[in-house]
């Protein structure tokens, strides 16, 4: 039975398993091929090289590596990596690194190449130094503890892990001579005044609230301050140490509001209104008033007017009045209308201003003012009118008649005054020319006294030169010379005479004694 030959289609069968298996065989050897290729491509990709600028951070299921360079190594392609810089920092850089897995923050300052750990990040980057410049400051606050500390400039700085600034770079404050700084503490709540000329630059917990300038008051002013605890203080510009001051904290000048009184238009009606006042005008004020009255008999007038007032003391106006402009307006109101409610219209036209003068005295004595700290010290009337249309032109008639007789006594009193200067202008030039006619007369006789002692001198000269010429002839008999002196002159004067005689106009009178005659005068 073995030895008969196979058929045909066993064979057949053995010769397709052979080849199935070659298949498979070739299949395998590919599959391991391809899988060696790609564990080969996947190392190759994996290989990291680091230069020493850089550093890989490899995230594991338990925590994080960092690896830094320079430095080649093949990583696990199941692990996420990232690839960083490293932070080189100069002189002027600093950066805040922040762990991420405590939490806790550092700073570093340059010069140096910094490696992160494999937690940390630097998430506001590579800063510069801040530089600050003369008066100026900046306040840093760290938002750990809270504690704040000032750094002034000129200088640069770096902040510390916690500290940040709000307000950046700040520019000191300015103090001089009229002006202070209002300095608040909160770490304590004190509030204080700083008047130290310069610049100035808080401390820790210290902020400026505000900037005051310098209050002076006038000699002639006063103001009021009410301190921190509520009570008022006076300053006077008449006390030196008073006149120039500043405001201290809780300190605030005292607004009153007092009543104004305008001036009244022509034919209208007075404002009244309030005004702020912070500084007391010592001076002496006044008001402008305008009242309806009546007077005695019923006739409506509206009388217009100013008051002098003073403010005396400061202190009692401040306890007994919030407004001693009103308080003056009214009270003299009540004293006219009182005072003008006695007389009758004719009375009040013929001596008014005795009245308001009567009526102020009355007044101006009384308590009411001394209580207040002023006093009044005069009241005038500038203008009244009636209210009643015909009384009103009843009024004008009798004022324009006034009037008119007013203008023609003073037109007369001008040309009385110009007579009266014309006779006194007169007076004073007879008075000048009879001082002229004396200057005259004495000046004559000055010019006669001196001619006739020159005609003396001359006439002197010419005797004492005849008689000496004489000495030769006559050496002692003085007498002699003189008498034929006197003969010479008695014959100058004869010639002198029969000149005159001979001229046309010459007139000859001849007296008795000349003819050696002699009258009867007997039947005289």
């Amino acid at each position: 039975e073995n030895s008969h030959p196979p058929s045909p289609s066993g064979a057949g069968t053995r010769s397709s398993m052979g080849e199935s298996k070659g298949l498979a065989f070739v299949g395998c050897a590919g599959c391991t091929c391809l899988w060696i290729v790609i564990v080969i491509i996947g190392v190759l990709a994996n290989i990291k090289t680091l230069t020493r600028d850089e550093q890989m951070v490899i995230e594991y299921l338990s925590g994080k590596e960092v690896i830094n360079g320079p430095i080649t190594k093949v990583m696990n392609p199941f692990r996420e990596t990232t690839r960083r810089k490293v932070l080189n920092l100069n002189s002027l850089q600093w950066v805040r690194i922040k762990d991420t897995l405590n939490g806790g923050v550092r700073v570093e300052v340059g010069t140096a190449k910094l490696f992160m750990g494999a937690y940390e990040e630097a998430p506001e980057g590579i800063k510069s130094k801040s530089v600050i410049k003369k008066d100026q400051f900046i306040r840093l606050v760290d938002r750990l503890t809270g504690a704040e500390r000032i750094i002034i400039g000129p200088d640069s700085f770096v902040p510390g892990p916690w500290e940040e600034s709000n307000q950046g770079i700040e520019q000191a404050s300015f103090i001089n001579r009229d002006s202070a700084a209002i300095i608040l503490n909160k770490a304590n709540g004190q509030t204080r005044l700083h008047t130290e000329t310069g610049p100035f630059v808080p401390g820790p917990f210290e902020y400026v609230l505000e900037m005051r300038n310098i209050v002076r008051v006038l000699e002639s002013e006063t103001m009021v301050i009410r301190n921190a605890f509520g009570r008022y203080e006076l300053k006077s510009g008449s006390d030196p140490g008073s006149s120039s001051f500043f405001l201290a904290p809780y300190e605030a000048v005292v607004d009153m509001e007092w009543s104004t009184f305008s001036e009244p238009p022509e034919g209208g009606q007075q404002i009244i209104s309030r005004e702020t006042i912070s500084r007391i005008d010592m001076r002496p004020r006044k008001v402008f008033y305008q009242y309806n009255v009546r007077t005695r008999d019923n006739v409506a007038l509206k009388i217009e007017g100013t008051v002098y007032w003073k403010i005396d003391d400061v202190v009692k106006l401040l306890e007994m009045t919030s407004d001693p402009t009103g308080d003056v307006w009214y009270k003299a109101r009540n004293a006219l209308v009182s005072t003008l409610g006695e007389v009758d219209m004719q009375t009040f036209m013929g001596n008014f201003n005795p009245l308001i003068k009567a009526g102020f005295l009355a007044q101006a004595g009384d308590s009411f003012y001394a209580e207040r700290g002023i006093s009044v010290q005069s009241m005038e009337v500038t203008r009244y009118d009636c209210l009643d249309a015909q009384v009103a032109n009843s009024l004008q008639a009798i004022i324009e008649e006034t009037t008119n007789r007013i203008n023609q006594l003073q037109m007369q009193k001008s040309e009385n005054d110009v007579k009266f200067a014309k006779l006194k202008s007169d007076i004073l030039l007879e008075k000048e020319q009879e001082v002229l006619v004396r200057t005259q007369a004495a000046n004559d006789i000055l010019t006669a006294q001196r001619d006739g002692e020159a005609m003396g001198v001359q006439l002197a000269k010419a005797a004492s030169t005849f008689i000496d010429a004489l000495n030769a002839s006559l050496p002692d008999d003085v007498q002699t010379r003189v008498e034929i002196f006197r003969l010479q002159k008695a014959l100058d004067t004869q010639n002198e005479r029969t000149r005159h005689m001979g001229s046309e106009k010459a007139t000859l009178f001849l007296t008795p004694e000349n003819m050696n005659l002699q009258l009867n005068n007997e039947a005289w």
